[in-house]
């Protein structure tokens, strides 16, 4: 079982996340959980390393990203942070976090609905 958070703010881009991961989890035959969370704050909040891979926005409301990735680090080392992103400025700062990766998404919500087809 890949226990995986998205921690994404805009619905469009966790609908299309987690078509990803289903249609990973059909062709994988793997076991997928996943837990959404629309801000930083609130995964960092009570976090206790309970997931395999976090998928993250930068660009949060309450706690950005990077923010909640460093609180997140203080508990969990080995959680797989990739952070997901239209913001290419934070990417230096991603792997300063111990981020496995940063995919940024720099396509309009036509490219979205493509991707869903």
């Amino acid at each position: 079982m890949i226990r995986i958070a998205i921690v994404e703010d805009e619905e469009s881009y966790i609908s299309v996340l987690k078509e990803y991961l289903e249609r990973y989890k059909k062709e994988s035959g793997e076991q997928i959980e996943v837990t959404v969370y629309h801000d930083g704050d609130e995964i960092a909040a009570f976090y206790r390393a309970q997931f395999d891979i976090i998928l993250m926005d930068i660009e949060m409301k309450f706690i950005d990203g990077m923010t909640a990735a460093e609180e997140i680090r203080k508990v969990d080392s080995s959680v797989s942070i990739i952070f997901i992103t239209n913001a290419p400025q934070y990417a230096i700062r991603g792997y300063e976090v111990g981020a496995l990766d940063y995919i940024c998404l720099l396509y309009t919500s036509d490219a979205a609905d493509e991707a869903r087809s």
